[in-house]
């Protein structure tokens, strides 16, 4: 009995051990998929580890249960939608699957990274449009709504990009400034440039160099402007940013998502656009202004 429960002990230690290191720092992961996201990918995790299956397998298999979340919301009807939420979030939590093998693994790559960004990419781009030809069956009560129902989804749309932006970027800029765990935006973005370069005459390359100029005007996106790197002393902008990084998570693409199945699963779209078009967006503003002024106070 007493080898049996040193056995057992032990394996649970080494089940912990697989699982810290599967999982990112925390600081870098939002709130939502640390505490629910992470620990049940950790059992798919589990299953396809001893396997010959690659994190762009899982993240292809990502977006393919992303585009069928995406098939059932246009369906339109009450048992579409919870069909369709569970998918969503069944696409979420493979999302975090492919970089918890990559990083047991340790095969990751920066173009695995993109092909990951990629297929959240296809994942929203076919949730939101399956919504809004959901909502054009006429199953759902929308008459609430003062104009046509696909303005909504694009403000909305539009309005989960830039949420999904200003998050990534100061996450980013978290963990590079007050972790020294990452480099910053703008330093990755000049690494990815350099690699563009050494690539570009590869004829053979064709689809990496796609993927890199993806990522180049995303990150512009980021950056707008900017062309200096600021200089933090680390403990000072830990300590400044530490609170404000976990506030910029509740409106991170894990929260939406989340707003998203929840609305799916009660049938009510009018949660979805009020917390995205509305309460999120104010919210982002807020936040911003206070970030601007706080790193500003801060830099050298």
């Amino acid at each position: 009995m007493n080898n049996k429960n040193k056995n057992f002990k032990e394996y649970n230690k080494q089940i912990f051990k697989d699982y810290k290191r599967s999982i990112k720092h925390e600081v870098f992961d939002e709130t939502l998929a640390l505490y629910i996201l992470r620990p049940i990918a950790f059992i798919f995790v589990k299953l396809l580890y001893p396997t010959s299956i690659t994190p762009n397998q899982v993240s292809l298999m990502t977006a393919i249960v992303g585009i069928m979340s995406g098939y059932f919301f246009s369906r339109g009807d009450v048992v579409s939608f919870v069909i369709a939420g569970s998918l969503y979030f069944l696409s979420l939590v493979l999302d975090c699957v492919d970089g918890m093998i990559a990083r047991l693994k340790n095969n990751g790559t920066p173009v695995g990274r993109i092909i990951d960004g990629l297929s959240d990419y296809i994942v929203g781009i076919s949730v939101y449009i399956g919504m809004g030809i959901g909502f054009g069956k006429g199953l759902i009560d929308i008459k609430y709504l003062p104009f046509n129902y696909w303005w909504f989804i694009v403000i909305a749309a539009i309005s989960h990009i830039f949420h999904a932006i200003f998050v990534d970027y100061y996450r980013t800029e978290f963990m590079a400034h007050g972790l020294g765990k990452q480099i910053s935006t703008l330093e990755e973005k000049n690494k990815f440039t350099a690699e563009f370069d050494k690539i570009k005459h590869q004829k053979n390359k064709l689809f990496e160099k796609i993927l890199i100029v993806v990522y180049l005007g995303y990150s512009h996106l980021q950056l707008f402007k900017k062309d200096e790197q600021k200089v933090y002393d680390r403990e000072t902008y830990y300590n400044s940013n530490k609170l404000l990084i976990k506030l910029w998570f509740w409106i991170g693409p894990t929260a939406s998502a989340f707003i998203i199945i929840i609305s799916a699963f009660l049938f009510r779209p009018i949660i979805f656009f009020v917390f995205t078009i509305g309460l999120a967006n104010i919210y982002m503003i807020i936040l911003w202004v206070i970030q601007v002024k706080t790193n500003k106070k801060i830099n050298h």
